[in-house]
């Protein structure tokens, strides 16, 4: 479609332990490559940084600002995708973001609510601030074999939660709430921090089901969203791409109340209070009453799905080589 070449960046650290982020990271390269653009993530199998014309860079961690410095002095120019959902930043915190936005062509968010807590706390030029999309794979829409995901893992009735397990995800919360109430648990993702993890499996007991990871795009993963009695993401910070995947293969949602969350899924979910059991336990009594697949909340996130919400990213890509 263009004879676009990219390469994808992020900090040196953020394969340790994958995540949201690194998920997301690769989703918008596979996109990219279906398009016809040349999309390649740093690292040895990936090309001389001469050989690209832009530069996609993934995050404001400051582990990943030697790389952009050294890739700005070679003059290619560098679209910043800050993945960020700041709280109370640190003046050391905002110079190195300060740092990544000067070395960047454009600074591309993923949302209204994400560009404005960010320009609230740090400044940039309004000719670098652009606007994009989430980006989700039209697969969440095909249906699964039924039952595959339940007559594997032996669990029924369950909600579903995806995501790296460690305090700022709130999962303790989740788990406290779904065992009093009599709901098993299915959490999908490694952890960082052990403390926090056993501190959530020792809540849980046999009430909770830990897996690492399921295959991405996958028909046990899609049976594991179609089968889940609902989709739960009670972060601290907003829910991420896994919420809008959940949302498209019909899962019920009960989600942190934030900006983020309201400006994606409009009234099409159930928003509580992430710091408060009763909240949550009162939303997961609102959330049983809705549709069961529900298709009014597919129809909603479709603008967020391949190929039609990748290319703003892909149109501000190509800006950035003039």
């Amino acid at each position: 479609m263009l004879n676009l070449r990219v390469l994808i960046t992020t900090y040196h650290q953020a394969y340790l332990t994958r995540g949201g982020g690194e998920y997301e990271l690769q989703s918008i390269a596979d996109g990219l490559r279906q398009l016809g653009v040349i999309a390649d993530v740093y690292g040895p199998y990936s090309r001389s940084v001469d050989f690209y014309d832009v530069v996609l860079h993934f995050s404001v961690h400051p582990g990943g600002l030697d790389l952009l410095r050294e890739i700005a002095a070679r003059g290619k120019p560098v679209v910043l995708w800050p993945n960020l959902w700041p709280s109370g930043l640190s003046s050391e915190a905002m110079r190195g973001i300060q740092d990544h936005v000067a070395l960047a062509r454009f600074v591309a968010f993923k949302s209204r609510a994400e560009r404005d807590r960010l320009l609230a706390q740090v400044s940039m030029p309004a000719d670098k601030v652009a606007t994009c999309k989430w980006i989700a794979d039209l697969s969440y829409l095909k249906p699964a074999p039924e039952a595959l995901f339940p007559s594997l893992y032996n669990v029924r009735d369950y909600a579903l939660w995806f995501g790296i397990v460690e305090p700022v995800k709130n999962q303790l919360a989740a788990i406290r709430v779904l065992r009093r109430l009599g709901i098993p648990l299915v959490l999908v993702g490694r952890y960082r921090d052990a403390a926090y993890y056993r501190e959530c499996a020792n809540a849980g007991g046999d009430s909770v089901l830990f897996l690492d990871g399921l295959p991405q795009r996958s028909e046990i993963e899609r049976s594991a969203l179609q089968e889940a009695s609902f989709y739960v993401e009670l972060s601290l910070e907003p829910p991420g791409l896994s919420a809008i995947e959940a949302g498209l293969s019909g899962c019920r949602l009960l989600l942190s109340d934030s900006d983020w969350a309201r400006e994606h899924f409009g009234d099409h979910a159930i928003f509580v209070d992430p710091t408060s059991d009763a909240a949550i336990a009162e939303g997961v009594g609102r959330v049983l009453e809705r549709p069961v697949q529900d298709e009014v909340l597919q129809r909603h996130l479709m603008e967020y799905c391949f190929p039609n919400a990748i290319m703003p990213l892909v149109d501000l890509l190509d800006r950035a080589t003039r």
